[in-house]
């Protein structure tokens, strides 16, 4: 018999010893504290799904890697007005404290790999910063399309691409090379940048880092004929202590963060080619969706990615 733990082990021993570990203390209490720059920070994260959250605010909600004392499923009620949403994760210490001080009613233990839940048990599935983290997330993301009715919603890293990393140095002595080529004659092979360079990293548990790529869920949308897929890019930044710190007018690390992201949308929209946002927050339809929503999601910066049809079917 092989004893040895899995990632999924690995993933939910370290959540429930971090739940016990008293040097944490003050950064998880740290979380409840909705006037911090890190709250404001996560937030404006939540908020991408406005327009997605008031269509669905009496639907059946269910968030997956949900682990850090069911914040999610408390933040979206709170900010939605959500009438039914169930927390879960694959380690249940800080859920277990957070149903016993009253914060969430219930919740649920659970693999996101292989979810205990029927087919077409909740209406959306919510899953928020997890994915990157999960051993299998294609797994994973599998299960959250067969438990869902509606809508699988992910708020991710996006995958960083290069899509034109040029050096304009080299790229400026390769056409001074190329020009004089053709003057002489002579063949020059010029410089080519490099494209769709990738950045990849892994975690101390020994999970690769999986940031949600759009050109991955498409071909998933196409694959397994999801009705649609709409996505919204955006900007966050995170500076150590933010926890701590109060975003109000005049503090200096909010101001920092702002500044920040500020300069960061200004990359993106002056140089796309070399910047793109590191968030996304992506949704995947199950069902036709009305004509009104997808107008209101558009309204709210949401893309759709065009779908063609299967002529086979």
């Amino acid at each position: 018999m092989d004893n040895k733990k899995t990632l999924a082990d690995i993933q939910k021993e370290f959540m429930n010893n971090d739940a016990l570990d008293a040097s944490r203390k003050e950064i998880h209490e740290s979380w409840f504290n909705e006037k911090t720059v890190d709250f404001w920070r996560h937030k404006r994260m939540y908020l991408t799904l406005s327009a997605f959250a008031k269509e669905f605010q009496h639907a059946s909600w269910l968030t997956i890697g949900d682990g850090r004392f069911g914040l999610d499923s408390i933040r979206l009620k709170k900010l939605f007005d959500l009438t039914k949403i169930l927390p879960t994760d694959i380690a249940e210490n800080m859920l277990m404290e957070s149903k016993s001080r009253g914060f969430i009613e219930n919740f649920g233990v659970e693999n996101a790999e292989q979810l205990s839940f029927q087919d077409n048990s909740f209406d959306v599935i919510f899953c928020k910063e997890s994915f990157h983290h999960f051993p299998k997330p294609f797994m994973s993301l599998y299960e959250m399309i067969r438990v869902c009715r509606e809508a699988v919603v992910l708020v991710e890293p996006a995958e960083k691409i290069y899509t034109n990393d040029v050096s304009s140095k080299k790229y400026l002595l390769s056409a001074l090379k190329l020009f004089w080529a053709k003057l002489t004659g002579k063949k020059y092979l010029p410089y080519l940048p490099s494209k769709y360079f990738v950045e990849h990293g892994y975690e101390e548990a020994g999970n690769y880092i999986y940031t949600l790529s759009v050109r991955e869920l498409e071909r998933l949308m196409h694959g397994m004929d999801i009705a649609a897929l709409a996505y919204k890019k955006f900007n966050d930044i995170y500076i150590k202590g933010c926890e701590f710190e109060k975003a109000v007018a005049g503090n200096p690390m909010y101001q920092q963060m702002q500044a920040g992201l500020k300069a960061n949308d200004d990359l993106v929209k002056k140089m796309p080619q070399y910047y793109q946002p590191n968030m996304i927050t992506t949704i995947l339809f199950k069902n036709k969706i009305s004509n009104s929503l997808r107008d209101n999601l558009i309204a709210d910066g949401f893309q759709f990615v065009p779908k063609l049809p299967n002529p086979y079917r």
